[in-house]
């Protein structure tokens, strides 16, 4: 071992407040890179070094890095690579464990000094040939300490420290305060590791997390556009209707708006669906029953009424039309709490049902049937106003008016065929 230095020629550091300021680095700098430079910098200025170096361990190819070089005698960077096998690695790895002599650290002199004697000079086996490689390593790379940073038992890095210009020996307070730094150093790559292994998992997870979304909304979107088909396809058994979906989501959408609701995104995404599927239900509905010409029977009116739940459970698949599940259930309930499924009243029925319950109601007025023929707007308009209250929501049914009211006077029409011919759009 080098002979220690008396204190009072020794460079004044304060080594704890060092290392404490190296915690507060590695908290805070993101990528160790930066913190590596930090440390080689500071002990090239401060110890007077013929040139500090860290290598650092590229797990992906299996081999020891040069990352940081400063002084003199700096090494090239990048360039000087050690394979995992190197005496100067294994010295401080594995077999490092079958030696009796110093393993935390290594000196130039002392690996002379090994040499020297008779057992590793007549030696047989691997040790003298181990010792001699090491010294060359060192010798060519101007290198008199060498001190590894663990992270469990494998070395994350090694600080290799050139001789003192001066020519002073370093102090074994010295070797304590370089191998604390070497450990914090290779903590500091290991926690970084991680947490960029972290966020590339991470980032890979979002990916196939967005893939699984796009493909959900995708299929989501295929099963509406069925539902919609089979909607229209139940309407198409009644001819006299026409039109009844698409006329049913206009003048819904025509009265939230009158009504000031807010119809961007999914707020008008989520009526335009409810207007559409209202009934998709009834496609659990016989069809002796559907194309009844003529009024329902009792028990026929209670299979009829089943198409409301009916629809409910035909969107449960649609797991983002949840609140449209719940419009569709809710459209046949009466302001005044007479209706079904549930008995709801007032504010407990969403405002999209009672918005759709108006024009649903409208448009089966004025629309012709089988067994009896449409009635005017007029008509429509004035029965709407009688069931305001009990059956329809009166705000609704104003802005219903209202709205309509408006569009007739701005195209000029007082009837029911501009409605299928023209739209309101």
């Amino acid at each position: 071992m080098p002979q220690g230095q008396d204190p009072l020629s020794l460079p004044k550091v304060d080594y704890q407040e060092i290392l404490r300021d190296v915690a507060r680095s590695m908290v805070r700098l993101k990528r160790p890179e930066r913190l590596l430079k930090l440390i080689t910098r500071f002990i090239d200025r401060t110890f007077g070094l013929s040139h500090t170096a860290l290598l650092i361990l590229d797990q992906k190819n299996d081999r020891y890095v040069f990352v940081n070089s400063r002084g003199a005698k700096r090494l090239p960077v990048g360039l000087v690579k050690f394979d995992s096998d190197h005496p100067l690695i294994q010295w401080f790895c594995g077999a490092r464990k079958k030696l009796s002599f110093q393993k935390d650290f290594l000196f130039l002199s002392d690996v002379k000094k090994m040499l020297s004697r008779a057992e590793f000079r007549l030696a047989t086996n691997s040790k003298g040939s181990h010792l001699t490689g090491i010294q060359k390593a060192m010798q060519n790379l101007n290198i008199e300490l060498v001190i590894p940073g663990y992270f469990k038992e494998t070395p994350v890095g090694l600080l290799m420290l050139g001789g003192r210009r001066n020519g002073r020996h370093f102090s074994k307070q010295e070797v304590v305060f370089f191998q604390t730094l070497a450990n914090d150093c290779s903590m500091a790559i290991k926690t970084a590791e991680y947490n960029q292994s972290l966020i590339a998992q991470n980032r890979e997870l979002e990916k196939r997390l967005k893939e699984i979304e796009t493909m959900r909304h995708k299929e989501q979107r295929t099963y509406y556009e069925i539902m919609r088909s089979l909607a229209e396809e139940v309407h198409a058994k009644e001819p006299n209707i026409y039109g009844h979906i698409s006329e049913v989501e206009r003048l819904g959408l025509m009265t939230a708006r009158e009504m000031g609701m807010e119809l961007t995104g999914p707020g008008k995404d989520v009526l335009s669906a409810a207007l559409i599927l209202h009934d998709v239900g009834k496609i659990g509905i016989p069809d002796s029953i559907l194309t009844k010409p003529g009024p329902l029977a009792d028990d026929e009116w209670k299979i009829m009424k089943t198409h409301v739940e009916k629809g409910a459970k035909i969107l449960e698949p649609l797991t983002d039309f949840k609140k449209v599940r719940e419009i569709i259930l809710a459209h046949h309930e009466r302001y005044d709490g007479g209706g079904y499924p549930q008995g709801l009243r007032g504010d407990e029925i969403p405002i999209e049902a009672r918005i759709l319950s108006v024009v649903d109601s409208f448009h089966a007025i004025v629309s012709s049937r089988c067994y009896r023929g449409g009635r005017s707007m007029e008509e429509a308009f004035q029965e709407l106003q009688n069931g305001a209250g009990a059956q329809f929501d009166p705000i609704a049914v104003d802005s219903f008016i209202r709205i309509m009211k408006k569009e007739m006077h701005k195209k000029g029409v007082g009837s029911m065929p501009f409605l299928l011919e023209n739209g309101l759009s």
